[in-house]
């Protein structure tokens, strides 16, 4: 049995480390390309409403993760209390509503309820995301509120700007 000097021992186990964290970096540039890479084929409002609603809250999922933001989507599907997207960055706490509509706008009523919502849950911010636009009631209500309104245009900038 041939035994090794301590430099080969200590070599050997640079060489596994360099290799390891070679690995885990690519890994994670590898991981985190498919993000973009996804987000990428939507940047024009026609592809996206031919996204289903479920695929419509994962790009928006997506896209606030690439932007630094820690989200968590909801799991039960269906009747979700008007909740889509929990998210916090920093001591931030958001909550978001993905709405996609193909020709309607968005009206105050669904912006009514997120207001309501920040509330209840004790939230910092509420966004409201849409394929289509919001009405013009929607956008006087959320001055001066921590509220955002996302419209498609909008909605393909910010991809175009992540990507």
């Amino acid at each position: 049995m041939k035994s090794y000097s301590d430099i080969q021992i200590y070599s050997a186990g640079i060489l596994i480390l360099f290799c390891s964290l070679f690995l885990f970096h690519g890994l994670r540039v590898l991981l985190r390309s498919k993000p973009k890479r996804y987000l990428r084929r939507y940047q024009s409002v026609k592809k996206l409403k031919k996204l289903s609603w479920v695929e419509f809250e994962n790009l928006c999922l997506l896209l606030f993760r690439e932007q630094g933001w820690k989200v968590k989507g909801n799991e039960q599907r269906g009747a979700d209390g008007g909740v889509d997207l929990w998210m916090q960055k920093r001591r931030i706490h958001a909550i978001v509503q993905c709405k996609k509509y193909e020709d309607a706008k968005v009206t105050v009523k669904v912006i009514r309820e997120m207001y309501g919502l920040m509330y209840e849950y004790g939230v910092d911010h509420a966004y409201v995301i849409t394929t289509s636009g919001f009405t013009k009631e929607c956008e006087r209500f959320v001055e001066e509120k921590n509220m955002t309104l996302i419209d498609g245009v909008s909605l393909v900038k910010m991809i175009r700007k992540t990507v």
